[in-house]
């Protein structure tokens, strides 16, 4: 019973019914399960939504100060600009693909959160050249450095959960997280490369080389990315690892991809991003050392310096008077089609956790013993999942992982490491990113561009084996190596 609204979830999603009846008819039974089966009070109910309003609003306002961004900067021409510069005019490559799932995706991700990476990543990679479905995939795959997504808030919550210092569960999550930054590297540069090949610039014959060289080049990228994450952590603290490890892979591919020889730097195109990144990093800087509570969690989200950055970038790009009627229009529209079924998302993990689901399906996993720690990626995933947010899921999932790994006499760093790196990952595939990044992309599908065909279950299709591949080869690691460590 406490895993129906879940599989109800599950089993909407490929349906063709409207994006918000999956995650509605979940929470429905989520509720009536709740209070009906398990006997919980609306009270308690009601304060896990309380608990929880604040993370929906601001989740909702990023996504649409995000929106509203992105929208001016591609009504300027501001995402064609950036694109050539970051790209030094090469198109769709597997080096631009890597350039951006890992280094300038994650490193929007480290700093935003909440899915903006892609909300502005997505018409980056459509600037570039590539197609819709692969910018989406593209987007999706630099989710990768989730753990360290919006400053580690989710990590942060983990280490507290665990009893364990923060900087130790960073430095554990990237060890755990090797693991998704090679494989979404790999991914990203077969996809790349096979786009490449459609498009002309590899004639002939698709090669089992061609695949080693893309896999090869993927690999190694991926590997330098988490390790320089793994080093930023232990010299800069889990905070800042994400983006500080993001920006150094960022300018390692523009030297790679310019030969040395970089561009002049479009301040002009970059202003209103700066004034997201900059405005952010410092709002959350005051809202952690001066202001925690009130104007400091203004001040602090990424939704007043998206808006901000908008509003500017009208005025310094030169938007044009007719675009900027249609503006609100088009804003409004997207997001109320991403909004709403994020929205819902949010409000059935809540559900799960505060009407006991949660808690009955982790106890009964608990039973299993030893063979528990299989399951430890997966409860993590799972959490991810259904919230798309490392936070959301370390709270829904994180008190019983750690009480497993104490009454198994497992070290609980470890479990919340793998908790931590599986939650991180579940984001990537979640129905509310899959949404989005689908609404974004869906637009600039061409009726006349064959074999590229963009749906939710395309999305689907590349990047749900990779999530439960990666499941796999933690709940392996986790099976052998946690006893040890314990």
């Amino acid at each position: 019973m406490a895993a129906l609204p879940i599989v109800l979830t599950l089993g909407l999603l490929p349906t063709k019914l409207p994006s918000w009846v999956a995650p509605g008819a979940g929470l429905s039974a989520a509720l009536v399960i709740a209070v009906a089966w398990f006997s919980t009070p609306w009270a308690d109910l009601g304060e896990a939504f309380g608990g929880g309003a604040g993370t929906v609003v601001e989740v909702l306002a990023i996504i649409g100060g995000g929106i509203l961004l992105s929208r001016v900067m591609d009504r300027t021409g501001g995402q064609q600009r950036i694109a050539i510069w970051l790209s030094a005019g090469g198109g769709p490559t597997v080096s631009t693909a890597l350039l951006m799932v890992t280094g300038v995706v994650p490193f929007l991700e480290s700093v935003t959160g909440f899915g903006v990476s892609v909300i502005i990543g997505l018409p980056l990679l459509l600037a570039l050249g590539f197609t819709p479905l692969r910018a989406a995939l593209l987007s999706l795959l630099g989710l990768t450095v989730a753990p360290w997504g919006s400053m580690a808030p989710g990590t942060l919550l983990g280490a507290e959960i665990a009893g364990v210092p923060l900087m130790d569960l960073g430095l554990t999550s990237g060890a755990f997280n090797i693991v998704a930054f090679v494989g979404g590297g790999t991914l990203a540069a077969i996809v790349a490369g096979r786009g490449s090949h459609e498009a002309g610039a590899h004639p002939g014959e698709l090669t089992w080389k061609a695949y080693a060289v893309w896999a090869g080049t993927g690999f190694t990228a991926g590997l330098v990315q988490g390790s320089v994450i793994v080093v930023a952590n232990l010299m800069l603290g889990t905070a800042v690892a994400g983006a500080v490890g993001s920006l150094v892979m960022a300018g390692l591919w523009a030297v790679i991809i310019s030969r040395g020889k970089l561009q002049p730097t479009p301040w002009r195109y970059l202003a209103p991003y700066l004034i997201l990144l900059l405005g952010t990093i410092a709002g959350q800087v005051i809202e952690r050392t001066l202001l925690p509570n009130g104007i400091g969690a203004v001040l602090g989200s990424p939704a007043l310096w998206s808006i901000s950055g908008a509003v500017a970038g009208v005025w310094i790009l030169g938007m044009e008077r007719h675009h900027r009627w249609l503006l609100p229009r088009e804003t409004g529209r997207m997001w109320l089609g991403t909004a709403i079924p994020t929205g819902l998302y949010l409000l059935l993990g809540y559900a799960i956790s505060g009407g006991g689901l949660a808690g009955s399906l982790a106890a009964a996993l608990t039973s299993l013993g030893g063979g528990f720690l299989f399951l430890v990626p997966w409860i993590g995933g799972l959490g991810g999942y259904i919230t798309a947010s490392n936070t959301g899921a370390n709270s829904m999932f994180g008190g019983t992982q750690t009480a497993a790994a104490h009454a198994l006499g497992v070290d609980p760093l470890w479990v919340m490491g793998g908790q931590n790196a599986a939650a991180g990952l579940g984001c990537l595939t979640s129905p509310a990113r899959i949404e989005l990044a689908y609404r974004l992309a869906q637009p600039h599908v061409r009726e006349d561009t064959p074999g590229r065909t963009l749906s939710r279950g395309a999305l689907l299709r590349i990047t749900m084996p990779f999530f439960l591949s990666c499941l796999v080869i933690w709940g392996f690691a986790c099976l052998l190596l946690l006893p040890a460590a314990g």
